[in-house]
């Protein structure tokens, strides 16, 4: 961190905003278990609705901090910033109301009700499918912004000590954005493609605490590969960074025999 200078406020935007980017990572998990249709599922949907309620007024609080930032007016990214987060309020409220006529419009007495209410789960799903993904293209903008600003603004020196390649980062901003899982045998997906991720790259940041294991909601055969909020701290503090800082006398370990697995694990993922 430069002396003398204060610290940019839009690292703290941009942590918070990946911070909530992971706890929609969660709430799509468990929208996407198969059991949410089922006539015993009623406290489980109120207790994610709830959750899901509280995102509207995070994301709208992470809004009007934005609002105060310094920006630099490029590429107007402040009226991106902004549009971005009001359109994922307006789509997070409507996955609340979905969710609402699931729980107020089942009847336990008709069948036909076990596809309505699965359907109002779909479409919470559908709803909040990007979220995540658009919450990590917002702290981007914003982390560009940080960085045009660094001689004005002091940059938190996480990770500058941290041997992270391209490939690396690149890899932590999919873990942000939810977008990497393992399956029972050792096979890394991202969404729906296989072995796209070296293993290699996942442990070295799991040896350096950057990334962990989150047992899915949905999926009983795979985990979730998830940031850590150290992880969190680092890519707030070089994503969008000009030139990424290299550790020189250093390399990424060569890639190992089997990635991380939870035990027990028994079916097989065939897609998302």
């Amino acid at each position: 961190m430069t002396p003398n200078l204060p610290q940019a406020p839009h690292f703290t935007i941009c942590l918070r905003t990946l911070s909530l980017a992971t706890v929609y990572t969660r709430c799509l998990d468990a929208l996407n278990d198969p059991t949410l249709g089922t006539p015993e599922a009623t406290e489980r949907i109120n207790r994610l609705r709830t959750t899901i309620e509280s995102l509207v007024e995070t994301t709208a609080e992470v809004r009007a901090s934005h609002q105060d930032l310094p920006m630099s007016l490029i590429d107007h990214t402040d009226r991106t910033v902004r549009s971005r987060l009001a359109q994922l309020q307006v789509v997070t409220r409507a996955a609340v109301d979905a969710l609402t006529g699931a729980v107020e419009e089942f009847d336990p007495a008709s069948f036909a009700s076990v596809d309505v209410r699965q359907a109002s789960v779909d479409e919470a799903r559908y709803l909040l499918a990007t979220a995540a993904t658009d919450l990590v293209a917002v702290a981007e903008r914003v982390a560009a912004e940080m960085h045009r600003y660094s001689s004005a603004y002091s940059i938190p020196e996480v990770g500058v000590h941290v041997a992270l390649t391209a490939e690396h980062h690149q890899v932590l901003r999919l873990v942000a954005a939810g977008a990497v899982a393992v399956d029972e045998d050792g096979h890394i997906w991202v969404g729906l493609n296989k072995d796209s991720v070296d293993r290699g790259v996942l442990l070295h940041l799991d040896r350096l605490d950057l990334i962990t294991e989150e047992p899915s909601v949905s999926w009983v055969a795979e985990i979730r590969v998830a940031s850590t909020p150290m992880g969190r701290l680092v890519l707030a503090a070089t994503m969008s960074r000009p030139e990424p800082r290299a550790v020189e006398g250093t390399s990424a370990p060569a890639p190992a025999a089997s990635a991380p697995r939870r035990p027990g694990q028994t079916g097989r993922r065939t897609g998302r």
